[in-house]
């Protein structure tokens, strides 16, 4: 789905009201793009992180209101059953379902109420949520496996 404009017009408290008369959840303003190009010129930091134990690609995103995840990442006991609009930075909209998932990343520890996604940039884009550390501030102590590199793009 295209948006006409960035979708603030439409959106009140977090919400999108649909022709139905309906309304949505929405994220917005999210870099979770699946064109590497585009979003690598952003240049937001990745580094290494553990979803549900395994490993994975993480990017903070001071541009993005949530938690993004790729959606093969979560298992389908951890969706709420509930779902939400996300308008991403080419202004385009994507339904995505909700999920709790437990993060270790150097951005973000702990549960957290995520947003799943088939394709994006990272395997999960940290936002500014709640405990989120600033992208210039990641907890490099949070455990990395052996033999994998953590990295910045600069």
């Amino acid at each position: 789905m295209k948006v006409t404009d960035n979708g603030q017009s439409e959106v009140k408290d977090g919400m999108l009201e649909l022709a139905s008369g309906k309304s949505v959840p929405v994220m917005m303003n999210c870099a979770a793009l699946s064109d590497q190009e585009k979003t690598k010129s952003l240049r937001l930091p990745i580094l290494t992180g553990e979803i549900g134990g395994r490993e994975v690609d993480v990017m903070r995103d001071t541009g993005c209101e949530g938690v993004v995840v790729r959606r093969q990442l979560v298992d389908a006991g951890h969706l709420t059953g509930e779902c939400c609009l996300l308008l991403r930075i080419d202004n385009t909209a994507l339904l995505a379902e909700r999920a709790v998932i437990n993060l270790r990343t150097p951005f973000l520890i702990g549960e957290v109420k995520a947003l799943c996604i088939p394709d994006a940039i990272c395997d999960v884009i940290v936002g500014n949520v709640d405990g989120a550390r600033s992208p210039e501030d990641p907890d490099m102590s949070v455990r990395r496996r052996p033999g994998r590199k953590q990295s910045a793009m600069q």
